[in-house]
C-alpha cells in the first residue's frame, strides 16, 4: 500500500513538473551580429591597346611618316645649333645699331643743288662738280676749290665690325689731303665715336697723294676692326691715283 502511493506521488509531481514546462515560452537562441561583407567592384573590362602599324619601321613598330617627321625635326635642330654663332654676334652687333647708326644706312644727304654734304663740309662754297674718278669740285664763279674723292668702288668688299666703312676724300687744288670723312655705314655709334675721338680720320690731313700711301697708321683700341678697314679703305682709294 506504501509502494503504491509513493509512485502515485511521483507520477503526480512528474505532470505538475510537465504542465508548468509547457506553459513557460520557449525562448530562440540568440544568433551572432555578423558586420557586413564588402563586395569586391566586378573588374571593368579594358579594351585592348592599340599597337602602332608597323610599316617597315624595325621592331619598334615606327611608321615611315613618323620616322621622317623625326629626321626632319632632328635636321632642324642641327641647323638652329649651327645658327647659334652668328645670332649671338648679331645680338652683339644689335646692342650698338642704336636709331642713329640706322640713319647713318641711309643714302648721301644732298644739298639745294643735289651735292653731296659731305663734298659742302669739306668745301662750303662749291656749286658745281665735274664728276670723273676725282671729282672736281668748282664754286660759283667756276674756280677750282678742289678736288673729292670716293673711296668706292675701288674699297669694296673692305669690311668692318659689321661691313663696308666708305670714305670721302677732300683734296686741295694741289691734291693735298684736307680731310677724310667716313659715310653711312653700320658700324656702330660707339665704335664710330672712338674713332673720331682717337683722330683716326685726321691722320692724312696735309699730307699728298703720295705721303699719304705710305704713311702708316695704327689701329683704335677699342674699336679694331672698323679702324683697320678705314685704314685699308683709305690705301684702297689712293692706290690707283
Amino acid at each position: 500500500m506504501t509502494h503504491k502511493a509513493t509512485l502515485a506521488t511521483a507520477v503526480l509531481l512528474a505532470l505538475a513538473t510537465c504542465t508548468a514546462l509547457a506553459q513557460q515560452p520557449v525562448q530562440q537562441p540568440k544568433e551572432k551580429f555578423q558586420p557586413p561583407q564588402k563586395t569586391a567592384p566586378a573588374p571593368q573590362k579594358q579594351a585592348p591597346a592599340q599597337q602602332p602599324a608597323n610599316n617597315g619601321g624595325g621592331s619598334h613598330g615606327i611608321d615611315k611618316n613618323q620616322n621622317k617627321h623625326c629626321q626632319h625635326h632632328e635636321e632642324c635642330q642641327r641647323a638652329n645649333n649651327a645658327q647659334r654663332p652668328n645670332d649671338r654676334r648679331a645680338e652683339m652687333v644689335g646692342k650698338f645699331n642704336r636709331p642713329d647708326a640706322q640713319r647713318r644706312t641711309k643714302g648721301p644727304e644732298l644739298n639745294a643743288d643735289g651735292i653731296d654734304m659731305a663734298i659742302v663740309r669739306a668745301f662750303p662754297t662749291v656749286k658745281k662738280l665735274n664728276k670723273e674718278r676725282l671729282v672736281e669740285v668748282l664754286d660759283a664763279d667756276g674756280k677750282r676749290l678742289g678736288y673729292a674723292l670716293y673711296s668706292k668702288p675701288a674699297s669694296d668688299g673692305i669690311k668692318g665690325f659689321n661691313g663696308e666703312t666708305p670714305l670721302l676724300i677732300a683734296l686741295s687744288p694741289k691734291k693735298k689731303i684736307i680731310s677724310v670723312e667716313l659715310l653711312a655705314n653700320n658700324e656702330g655709334p660707339r665704335y664710330v665715336k672712338s674713332i673720331e675721338q682717337a683722330g683716326l680720320l685726321k691722320a692724312w690731313n696735309g699730307l699728298n697723294i703720295k705721303k699719304a700711301r705710305k704713311k702708316k697708321v695704327d689701329t683704335v683700341s677699342g674699336a679694331t676692326y672698323t679702324s683697320k678697314a678705314i685704314i685699308e679703305t683709305m690705301q684702297k682709294a689712293l692706290s690707283d691715283l
